[in-house]
């Protein structure tokens, strides 16, 4: 059921680089351990743009020692460094070469200089019916595996760190999580056996309260990981990172700033 080795989810905001790595174990999965770096100064700027940092080697470097030689680490990967659409699909039984050929042609009609792009897809929100693509500039993305390939360190996986939280749903029932990442909110929302993700700016929606009646899906439970208080007035339920992990003695489960890195360390692998 599970891979070899560890699955490691490294998450980076504004303030500080957090890690969570975990390995299955007899059909659960077991914490093998977790890692908080603050950051002096940003690793990407305000557009996306990647601002290389010594300090920011030094931490990866360091994380290295850290591993053990079979890991497969998911990294998060900010917004604003990519541009997302949701494609509907012709039929549903399209699977193989003829839907990578489809999605290929979709994005050859919506993107100019295509060859200055890297592209990905998924399914979903509605997987049935849609694929999502994510574009990015090839730059950008070359620079930041080149980063972390200096520091002796292999990514398998970049996300979106909103998305990263989709494994953290249950897919049976109706439910969104908040996190509160610094100065802005991530989202996430599994309805219907859909998803739905999105992140805005605290300053522009500055409680839980304004995050939950910007979604436009209403959901049947709501949890939040992070800071602020205000969640207990509407009824949130506080989101414990035991409820995907078993550890003993349970240190993490106040840890709500390592809820996006859990989520990415427990992404399962693209399938289509």
């Amino acid at each position: 059921m599970f891979s070899q080795g560890w699955q490691i989810g490294l998450h980076i905001n504004t303030a500080q680089v957090t890690v969570v790595a975990i390995k299955g174990n007899r059909y659960k999965w077991c914490l093998q351990g977790w890692w908080v770096f603050p950051l002096d100064e940003p690793v990407f700027t305000s557009t996306g743009l990647l601002a290389i940092t010594q300090e920011f080697r030094s931490i990866l470097i360091k994380l290295r020692t850290h591993l053990p030689y079979r890991y497969s680490l998911r990294v998060s990967y900010p917004v604003q460094c990519v541009l997302l659409r949701t494609l509907s699909l012709p039929s549903t039984t399209l699977q193989g070469l003829p839907l990578e050929r489809f999605v290929q042609l979709s994005v050859e009609r919506l993107f100019s200089h295509l060859h200055e792009l890297t592209w990905d897809y998924c399914l979903g929100p509605d997987t049935s019916t849609e694929i999502s693509v994510t574009v990015t500039r090839n730059k950008v993305l070359k620079d930041y595996y080149a980063l972390f390939k200096n520091a002796g360190l292999t990514v398998d996986v970049v996300e979106l760190a909103s998305t990263a939280l989709y494994p953290l749903l249950d897919p049976r029932g109706s439910s969104t999580l908040i996190v509160e990442d610094r100065e802005i909110w991530l989202w996430a929302t599994c309805h219907q056996q859909q998803y739905h993700h999105g992140q805005c700016l605290k300053v522009d929606f500055p409680t839980t309260e304004t995050v939950i009646h910007s979604i436009a899906i209403n959901s049947e439970s709501y949890f939040f990981a992070g800071d602020q208080n205000d969640a207990d007035q509407i009824n949130i339920d506080s989101y414990s990172l035991l409820k995907a992990i078993e550890q003993s003695p349970p240190v993490i489960a106040s840890r709500p700033d390592l809820v996006v890195a859990l989520g990415l360390a427990l992404r399962k692998a693209d399938q289509l």
